[in-house]
């Protein structure tokens, strides 16, 4: 849980990372990607938004997805690329949230941004 003094009264955004290959762990990620990432904090902070969460996720190979209370291994979404990541963000709107999208860097796929919602 957030301490009060971080809180704010900003809306939040789920950023979605989908990628065509996931790699099994940070070290196998591509250097320029991985460099990119990390300098992701700063630079949303530059914009007036902020990262409250965010992780990569392991291939889809190791999810377990659950339907009608029957459990299956891998993911029941088809496609060529996977969810492989993902950020929660403070942004001002959803147009800020697009535009701190924008930064965030994919190697073979694209970002989805989503407003979070709260009440």
């Amino acid at each position: 849980m957030e301490s009060p003094e971080a809180q704010s009264d900003l809306p939040h955004f789920m950023i979605l990372i989908y990628e065509r290959e996931v790699p099994r762990s940070a070290r196998a990620a591509l250097p320029t990607v991985l460099e990119a990432h990390m300098r992701l904090p700063r630079q949303i902070a530059e914009t007036g938004g902020r990262i409250i969460a965010g992780n990569a996720l392991p291939p889809v190979s190791e999810a377990v997805s659950v339907r009608d209370n029957v459990s299956v291994e891998g993911s029941l979404v088809g496609g060529a690329h996977t969810v492989a990541g993902y950020f929660i963000v403070e942004a001002s709107d959803l147009d800020h949230a697009v535009w701190i999208s924008r930064m965030i860097p994919v190697a073979d796929g694209w970002v989805e941004v989503r407003p979070v919602l709260t009440h």
